[in-house]
């Protein structure tokens, strides 16, 4: 028997991003919200301030930090004692929290469990040759947490010591293991398939002609995501073939001159009339844009991974996907094509003749289509929550043995 009521567990998430700011950790937040709360969970989010505090469905919003500096600790103090919180459970992606390391210090300085899911490993930015300092407030974070939860192999493999991966100055990693054990649990896909009336209607509003190729781009334009590779292809494919970029540009200094890059390839190769913007879309406009693709172009400069929502939307949405190839085993597996076409960040060429052979292969299309559903129900919110109400469960009460499902990792 439990000694802790899970209907009693008042939990506060505590995230950057936020509807209706884009981003791909806003929208798990609200997926992830909603399903605690369906399970039996009290559940509010906290987020930047810029709008009234309101309720979203039956999840309390309270959009209250003023900032993401010296502030913060007062601003969240303030919500989870008025929200009599039990938990507070920060999404950390550095880049969203503006590269400042105050929210690094906050879980040693809350009298309440903190957990921390890291989105990526990506170290803040401080200052010029301050490295050691990097590293340190970063440690600081997994240190000071109740729990940590990563959400792929590849950053389990980084806090596990593994010595495989390529190293990368700006993305923490250990020599040896993390203790206790970082958590593994997978996100799942931050759009859900919407209904979509007229396929035909909608691609001919993008502008695709009855006999054209649409390939989907979902994401912000980030500079990890490859996005001037796809552009680069583009000419290498009959005029009919058309590009859809879904979402904006991201805010980061970095992010906003890779933007520039993108246009200026646009600009070189004269493709404009062959690339659609959709700027920010609802949740719903992008599943029916999604539909409306007959396939998916997402090659990661650094690989592929399941930490990104954009790949998980595609595949629920069984989109072909073409993709890069990932830097550890994936759990699932994306084989070569049986799951997804694979190439090599880049490679502007390959990933032309791919699109060119998924236009042309019908039963290649069917194939990899059906395989995408089949990967996409590995990662269904329901089983998402269930983990982390076990983990709360086992912070709350750490005398009790909770068990959580073990889930291979291939590290």
């Amino acid at each position: 028997m439990y000694g802790y009521n899970i209907f009693m567990m008042r939990i506060l998430l505590l995230s950057a991003e936020y509807p209706p700011l884009p981003g791909g950790i806003g929208d798990y937040t609200v997926e992830l919200a909603h399903e605690l709360q369906s399970q039996g969970a009290s559940v509010a989010v906290l987020t930047g301030s810029g709008g009234a505090d309101q309720a979203e469905g039956d999840i309390p919003v309270f959009r209250q930090v003023r900032s993401w500096g010296r502030n913060v600790r007062e601003d969240v103090q303030t919500v989870m004692s008025a929200w009599q919180a039990d938990i507070l459970h920060i999404q950390y992606q550095t880049g969203a929290y503006h590269m400042k390391p105050a929210i690094n210090l906050l879980p040693s300085r809350l009298d309440i469990p903190t957990l921390v899911t890291f989105h990526d490993l990506r170290m803040p930015y401080l200052a010029p040759k301050v490295a050691p300092l990097r590293r340190y407030v970063t440690r600081l974070l997994i240190e000071s947490a109740a729990a940590v939860i990563v959400t792929n192999a590849e950053d389990y493999s980084r806090l596990a010591g593994a010595q495989t991966l390529v190293a990368d100055p700006d993305i923490y990693a250990l020599t040896q293991p993390l203790r206790p054990a970082p958590v593994l649990i997978p996100i799942g896909a931050n759009i859900a398939v919407q209904p979509l009336a007229d396929r035909a209607a909608l691609r001919r509003q993008l502008g695709v002609a009855d006999d054209g190729f649409l390939v989907a781009y979902f994401g912000l334009i980030n500079h990890t995501k490859g996005v001037h590779t796809i552009i680069e292809a583009l000419q290498y494919l009959p005029e009919t073939t058309r590009l859809v970029l879904i979402g904006g540009s991201a805010a980061s200094p970095q992010d906003q001159e890779y933007a520039q890059v993108v246009q200026a390839t646009l600009d070189r190769l004269d493709l404009h009339e062959r690339v659609i913007w959709t700027g920010y879309l609802s949740a719903e406009d992008v599943s029916r844009t999604l539909q409306a693709a007959d396939a998916a172009a997402l090659p990661f400069v650094d690989g592929a991974s399941y930490r990104r929502g954009s790949l998980l939307a595609a595949l629920a949405h069984g989109l072909p996907t073409i993709t890069t190839s990932p830097h550890v085993p994936l759990d699932p597996p994306l084989r070569h094509n049986h799951d997804v076409l694979l190439i090599d960040p880049g490679d502007a060429i390959n990933l032309a003749l791919e699109i060119e052979r998924l236009g042309d292969d019908l039963k290649l299309h069917a194939q990899l289509a059906s395989a995408a559903r089949t990967i996409a129900r590995a990662f269904h919110w329901d089983t998402i929550a269930a983990h982390h109400l076990a983990l709360y469960r086992q912070v709350l009460a750490p005398g009790e043995q909770v068990r959580l499902q073990p889930r291979r990792t291939d590290v």
